[in-house]
């Protein structure tokens, strides 16, 4: 998820570029293609402004679940990617130096096709995105922002 200022930026840039020069080419007249390109303005922030709500609403609805893997999955996304940072960039260069040379280590990163590493630039995207809708979300509704205990303690 992208901070919404940028995406409203965004949206101002595509209507203020793009579609009005293609408002420009095919209406003549000034006053309505203002109209127009202030409701394609008007309709496209509505839009964003109930995605990130939508938003909002999936990740605090998981923060809240009773369930600990729907609760947790943003987490363990986390701590497997940190764990593949740690090995490729500490633990085997450490091992090159231990060892004098390089390990005989080939993981064949090129077998994985190159959707895989956009799923997994998405992926942390939306997992940084979603915690900081969590972060913001506990400061507008605390009691989401309260740690879990369990049950009986």
């Amino acid at each position: 998820m992208l901070p919404l200022a940028f995406l409203a930026e965004t949206v101002m840039g595509l209507v203020q570029g793009p579609i009005n020069k293609i408002l420009d080419a095919y209406i003549s007249d000034v006053e309505l293609r203002r109209k127009l390109a202030g409701e394609l303005q008007t309709q496209l922030l509505t839009s964003l402004s109930k995605a990130t709500e939508q938003g909002a609403g999936i990740v605090m609805a998981e923060v809240k679940s009773e369930h600990w893997l729907t609760r947790s999955w943003r987490p363990l996304l986390m701590l497997t990617l940190m764990g593949f940072l740690v090995l490729a960039g500490l633990i085997l260069p450490l091992g090159d130096l231990v060892a004098g040379g390089p390990l005989r280590f080939e993981p064949h990163w090129q077998i994985l096709p190159p959707q895989f590493w956009d799923f997994l630039s998405i992926g942390m995207g939306g997992y940084i995105g979603g915690r900081s809708l969590v972060k913001v979300a506990g400061l507008a509704f605390p009691e989401a922002g309260t740690k879990r205990t369990r049950r009986g303690s």
